[in-house]
C-alpha cells in the first residue's frame, strides 16, 4: 500500500509498504478520505510531535478485512473512525467519555498510525471501544471525514445545550471549526455572529453560504462595542473561542451576557499558556467557562445523524482535494490563507 511517511520538518515521503493484515480483534479499513486538521499542520511544521510515522485522524472509508472475534462489522461497510482510544477502565471511560480518560487516552494518528495511507489497521482496543462506526451509504466519503471535527464541536457544546430559546451565539474565529460551530448554533435556532480578525475569511464564509446573521471584521470594528450594539447592550448568551488567541479569550468574557456560557474551544501555545483575564467579569456576571477536548463515540453518532438529516451541511466547507502524492502541497494550501482553503481532503486512491 501507499502511505505518506513523515520523515522530518515539513517533509513527507510517499512509500510503498506492505498492506497490513487484521489480527485478533482488529479491523483493516480502506481509507477513502482523510481531511487535514489544524493539528496535522502543527505536526507538519514540527511544533507538535507524534509517536508514529503516519498521521491523519479525520478518516472515512470501507471495511477491508475483519479479525477474529470482531462482531457487528461486515466487509464493505462504509465507516468513519473515531480518533480517541481510552483506557476502558477509568470512570470516565465507563461512562462513554473516553475523551476525558483519567489515564490519558491515546489517539489514531498520534499514538497509532493514521489515515494518510491507503489502508489503516484499527487496533484491537479501538475496535473494542467501538471506534469503527458504520455510516449510511448516503454519506459521501468527504462528509464522513468531517464527522470527526463536527463531533468535536458537539463536545464543545455538551456542557451548555440547555434551556435556551431565542439566544445569541458569538463564534470568534472563522476557520473550519468556527464555521461548524456557527452552523451548529444555527441548527439550534440561535442568532449567530461570526467574528474574525480579517475580512477574507468572512468573505469566504459568505461565499459558501454559511448561515450567519452578522459577520464582524475585527480589523474594522471594536468587537466588544459591536456585539453590545447588536444585542442592545446585553451581550451574547453563548461565546465560542474558536481561535488560538489570548485576545480572543479576553474578549469572549467581555462580550458575554449575564449567565452566559463561554467555551475556550481552541487552545493556545503550550510554551506561553497563561492569559490575563478579568475574573471579576466571571464573578459578577456569573459566567460559565468551559474547556473542550476531542470527542467521544456518542458525539460521532450524533454528528453522523446531523449530516444524514441535512441539519448540518459539512460539504460546504470542503474546498480542496489532493492525492496522497501531493500531501506536502495540500498541507501548504491548507496553511496559506491566500488559497482560500477551508477543509482539504486527501484521497489516497486518486
Amino acid at each position: 500500500m501507499k502511505a505518506a511517511i513523515l520523515t522530518g520538518k515539513e517533509k513527507f515521503e510517499v512509500r510503498e509498504l506492505e498492506k497490513p493484515r487484521s489480527g485478533q480483534g482488529e479491523v483493516l479499513v480502506k481509507v477513502r478520505a482523510c481531511a487535514i486538521c489544524g493539528s496535522d499542520l502543527r505536526i507538519f511544521s514540527g511544533s507538535k510531535s507524534i509517536d508514529v510515522p503516519i498521521t491523519g485522524h479525520e478518516i472515512s472509508g470501507t471495511v477491508e478485512e475483519i479479525g477474529k472475534g470482531v462482531e457487528g462489522i461486515s466487509f464493505g461497510d462504509k465507516v468513519v473512525i473515531e480518533t480517541v482510544v481510552g483506557c476502558g477502565q477509568c470512570e470516565a471511560c465507563k461512562r462513554g467519555e473516553e475523551n476525558r480518560c483519567l489515564n490519558k487516552y491515546k489517539a489514531i494518528g498520534y499514538q497509532y498510525n493514521g489515515g494518510f495511507a491507503q489502508y489503516i489497521l484499527v487496533p484491537r482496543e479501538a475496535v473494542k471501544q467501538g471506534n469503527v462506526i458504520k455510516v449510511p451509504e448516503s454519506i459521501s466519503f468527504e462528509e464522513g471525514a468531517l464527522v470527526e471535527p463536527l463531533s468535536c464541536v458537539l463536545n464543545g457544546w455538551e456542557p451548555f445545550k440547555k434551556r435556551r430559546e431565542g439566544f445569541t451565539t458569538v463564534v470568534m474565529g472563522a476557520g473550519p471549526i468556527g464555521m461548524l460551530h456557527s452552523e451548529y448554533a444555527k441548527s439550534l435556532g440561535s442568532r449567530v455572529f461570526l467574528v474574525n480578525r480579517t475580512a477574507p475569511r468572512l468573505e469566504l464564509a459568505k461565499k459558501i453560504g454559511l448561515r450567519v446573521d452578522e459577520f464582524i471584521d475585527a480589523s474594522r470594528h471594536d468587537v466588544v462595542e459591536r456585539i453590545k450594539e447588536l444585542t442592545n447592550g446585553v451581550g451574547a448568551n453563548v461565546v465560542v473561542c474558536a481561535a488560538s488567541s489570548k485576545e480572543v479569550q479576553k474578549q469572549a468574557l467581555e462580550v458575554a451576557a449575564v449567565d452566559a456560557d463561554v467555551s475556550y474551544f481552541a487552545g493556545i501555545s503550550k510554551d506561553d499558556p497563561f492569559s490575563l483575564i478579568n475574573t471579576n467579569i466571571l464573578h459578577y456576571n456569573e459566567l460559565h467557562v468551559h474547556g473542550a477536548n476531542a470527542s467521544n463515540r456518542k458525539q460521532y453518532v450524533e454528528a453522523v445523524d446531523l449530516v444524514v438529516s441535512n441539519k448540518i451541511d459539512v460539504k460546504k466547507i470542503v474546498t480542496h482535494k489532493f492525492p496522497l502524492e501531493k500531501i506536502e502541497q495540500a498541507m501548504r494550501v491548507e496553511e496559506d490563507r491566500s488559497e482560500n482553503a477551508l477543509k482539504v481532503i486527501i484521497d489516497p486512491w486518486m
